[in-house]
């Protein structure tokens, strides 16, 4: 944060992503969620949520009876977090500052996408083998490379509003350099008062093929990958598909 910009813009941020973002990719994931979670079962009700943003997936799994904690690196998605979640550590993924073992961790939101580096991502998968035991599973979800060609080119902006904020998002995608760049403007209202939004972000489209050896090289094996599509909208997009949803194991 530069000194001329003030912390309620990132806050305003979190709240607009949380409302317009959040809550609908999540009310989509929690069903594989569940699925995966029935299907590998475990007596131990121990569970880390990596870049946990708001505390969506916390609230979900302690809902369960489960254990959580989360970690962010952004303290205002962790000020939101707060309200749905106890246990919160502001960290990054990349050397986490937990010394415990999880019998679940998780990851969503593509928050993965966001390391533009192998370098980054092989330190974030060994970070979390750091935290894993032999009967510990790893669930997270990266977009499909296609789909940045498909929908990141696209002219028009996603937009979510609401009573008070309005999130637009403008993507763009250089094919050469496999990133997406995203524009992020808006408003949202904090404390009492309507603060703007302007971000920029980007991501990496990481082929299947590059996950699959810097998860080997991290100490990871998959288990399984399951074609996951949030909003039902593949058959729209020319693309093979739009996430990809991982289980893995320490290798």
């Amino acid at each position: 944060m530069t000194p001329t910009e003030p912390a309620e813009a990132y806050g305003a941020f979190a709240y607009a992503y949380d409302k317009g973002l959040g809550e609908r990719f999540f009310q989509a994931v929690r069903r594989v969620l569940d699925r995966t979670l029935a299907k590998y079962p475990t007596p131990k009700r121990t569970h880390l949520d990596l870049a946990c943003g708001t505390g969506l997936a916390i609230q979900h799994f302690r809902y369960r009876g489960w254990k959580s904690i989360g970690v962010d690196a952004s303290m205002d998605m962790l000020a939101l977090a707060r309200k749905r979640a106890k246990h919160l550590v502001a960290g990054d993924l990349r050397a986490l500052p937990l010394r415990r073992r999880f019998a679940r961790i998780t990851c969503l939101y593509d928050s993965l996408n966001h390391l533009t580096e192998r370098e980054d991502l092989r330190d974030a998968f060994r970070s979390v083998r750091g935290v894993m035991d032999h009967d510990s599973l790893f669930l997270f979800d990266m977009n499909h490379p296609d789909v940045y060609r498909a929908v990141w080119g696209m002219a028009e902006p996603f937009v979510a509003e609401g009573d008070d904020y309005r999130l637009e998002i403008a993507t763009s995608y250089r094919a050469r350099e496999r990133s997406g760049h995203a524009l992020v403007t808006g408003w949202a209202h904090v404390n009492g008062e309507r603060v703007e939004i302007h971000e920029q972000h980007t991501q990496r489209a990481w082929s299947e093929t590059d996950i699959e050896k810097t998860l080997n090289e991290g100490g990871l094996a998959i288990v399984e990958v399951i074609d996951f599509d949030p909003y039902g909208e593949i058959d729209d997009l020319d693309a093979e598909g739009v996430k990809l949803f991982y289980v893995c194991r320490a290798a």
